[in-house]
C-alpha cells in the first residue's frame, strides 16, 4: 500500500485482532488506493509533491472504499445493492486534476451514474491509437469495474460506433452488467508496425473515463 496502513484499515473496520485477514485487507487497501489515484488522475508522487503529503480527505475517501469492499464481498445485484457514500465524491473532488482531451462523456470531472443506467464512453484516436483511425485497425475493448474485477463487459469492434472520419469510437454500456464502482476501459489493438515479422504489433492501452456507478 502506498499511503494507508493496516492500522488505519483495522480502525476503520473496527477489527481488533491482527493477522487473520491481513492479506485481504492489504488487497482491499491497495485496490482502493489505485482507484482513488485513478479518479484523481494523479500518481502518489504527484499528490505528495502538490500537497506535501496525502491529504486527510483523500485518506478518508480511500478508507470508505476499503470499508465498502470489506462489508460487501459479493457483486451488487438488484436484490443486494450497496451504495458508495455520497461523501466519497465530496472528499476527493477538490483533488481531481482536470485535463483536456483525456476524458469521456463526463467532460473534465468525475461523473456519477445510477446502477442500471446506460452510459456512452467516447474514445478518441489521438489519445488511444496515437492518431490511427479506428476504422483502419483491429481492436477490442473491455470495460471493467475497478472495485469488482469480475464485473466486466467485452466489446468487439463491430459492436462499437465509429465516427465517419474514424477519430472517435463510442462505447454504449449498460451499467447493470458492471455493478457499483469506478469504471475503467482497456483497449487491445493490433497496430501496423513494420519492425514486427507479422507487420502488426499488439498494444494494450488503459483509459480512465472518470465514471463512478452508484446504487
Amino acid at each position: 500500500m502506498k499511503y494507508l496502513t493496516l492500522d488505519h484499515i483495522r480502525q476503520q473496520l473496527r477489527i481488533d485482532q491482527t493477522g487473520e485477514e491481513d492479506a485481504v485487507l492489504e488487497l482491499y487497501g491497495s485496490a482502493a488506493e489505485e482507484t482513488v489515484l485513478n479518479i484523481c488522475n494523479r500518481t502518489i508522487d504527484d499528490v505528495i509533491e502538490t500537497y506535501g503529503g496525502v491529504p486527510d480527505p483523500v485518506r478518508q475517501a480511500t478508507l470508505l472504499l476499503v470499508d465498502h469492499s470489506y462489508t460487501q464481498r459479493s457483486p451488487a445485484s438488484v436484490q443486494n445493492i450497496s451504495i458508495v457514500p455520497d461523501s466519497f465524491d465530496m472528499l476527493i473532488k477538490p483533488y481531481i486534476r482536470l485535463t483536456s482531451g483525456n476524458t469521456a462523456t463526463c467532460g473534465d470531472r468525475l461523473q456519477t451514474v445510477i446502477l442500471g443506467s446506460g452510459v456512452k464512453i467516447d474514445l478518441t484516436a489521438a489519445v488511444i491509437t496515437g492518431g490511427e483511425s479506428f476504422a483502419d485497425i483491429d481492436f477490442s475493448v473491455v470495460v471493467y469495474n475497478v472495485t469488482a474485477i469480475d464485473k466486466k463487459k467485452a466489446i468487439k469492434k463491430d459492436e462499437c460506433v465509429i465516427s465517419d472520419n474514424g477519430t472517435v469510437c463510442s462505447l454504449l454500456v449498460d451499467t447493470e452488467d458492471l455493478g457499483v464502482g469506478q469504471l475503467m476501459v482497456r483497449v487491445i489493438m493490433s497496430l501496423p508496425d513494420e519492425s514486427w515479422p507479422s507487420g502488426y504489433r499488439k498494444e494494450v492501452r488503459k483509459y480512465n473515463p472518470y465514471i463512478m456507478v452508484i446504487g
